[in-house]
């Protein structure tokens, strides 16, 4: 193995470890050492996106798109674009990726999230059918995805009959209990669906010291403001917005925050993040590495 191959694997190792600083360092001295070596330049670029420095993961994958634009370099560049809020540039990417490999359960995932972050539910949830059958251990809750997806759109019944089989896989799923609450409240009303906002609250709070506290605390805020709660909305909220960098882009998809879309004190917590454009939760998707391995 070549010098910029072994320090690049050193890169690798210490990425999948979670040592991005150390990471990144092996990768530039690889890159020092061979300045048109595209899989370390990828990887470093992968570790800046892990590290939520987009910037300098962006300009490493244009880098490494110019040198060897593969699938796995045009959808994590795209990945990257998503977390900028470049949409249409993410999108393309995603394009890119999957013309190149049609069965790319990862990039599909993700252009269905595309689809969803500009409101084109129909054409997302197709594609998360697509990335599902291909590969259904991309997302393990995904029937109570589906629920929401369905909920985003109005078709409440369907959303209902996710989580339902959600359910019936895991009863304690809080993102079905959630999405079954909020979608028979906008279904049947609020006192029809008493007993399904309770059920969720509870195993809410039973998770708000769990490593997921930001999305917990997001659905308290939102069932909160469902009820009318809008202290109690509010204060979850700002709890949950550190904690959760989804937690404003939600609430532009989630109907529950409509009647609250004046109100001052909500302008203030989410005009801290105003330059956003209105998104929807990102996939918890694992990142697959770049099947190229250093060459010994």
């Amino acid at each position: 193995m070549t010098n910029d191959r072994r320090l690049a694997q050193q890169g690798e190792t210490a990425r999948q470890q979670g040592q991005y600083d150390e990471a990144i360092a092996y990768f530039t001295k690889a890159i020092a050492l061979n300045s048109e070596y595209a899989w370390a330049i990828a990887h470093r670029g992968e570790t800046y996106c892990l590290m939520k420095r987009y910037s300098e993961a962006l300009v490493d994958f244009n880098r490494a798109v110019e040198l060897n634009p593969t699938a796995w370099n045009y959808a994590h560049r795209g990945a990257v674009y998503r977390k900028l809020y470049r949409y249409d540039e993410a999108l393309g990417d995603f394009n890119q990726a999957i013309a190149l490999e049609p069965n790319y359960a990862w990039a599909i995932a993700y252009r269905c999230l595309i689809y969803e972050l500009t409101y084109r539910y129909a054409e997302g949830l197709q594609e998360f059918d697509r990335a599902i059958a291909l590969e259904p251990s991309l997302y393990p809750t995904w029937r109570s995805k589906r629920g929401l997806m369905f909920y985003y759109q109005g078709k409440y019944a369907e959303a209902i009959a996710c989580c339902e089989e959600a359910l019936e896989q895991d009863p304690h799923d809080y993102q079905a209990l959630y999405c079954q609450a909020v979608a028979k409240a906008a279904w049947k009303g609020l006192i029809k669906a008493g007993n399904e906002i309770e059920t969720a609250k509870i195993a809410l709070r039973n998770r708000v010291n769990s490593p997921a506290c930001g999305i917990v605390l997001y659905r308290l805020a939102a069932l909160a403001a469902l009820e009318g709660e809008k202290d109690l909305a509010f204060s979850h909220l700002e709890q949950a917005i550190p904690l959760e960098e989804e937690a404003i882009e939600l609430v532009h998809h989630d109907p529950v925050w409509h009647d609250l879309g004046e109100n001052s004190c909500f302008q203030a917590l989410i005009g801290k993040t105003a330059n956003r454009p209105t998104t929807v939760e990102i996939l918890p998707l694992s990142t697959p590495s770049n099947p190229e391995e250093p060459e010994h």
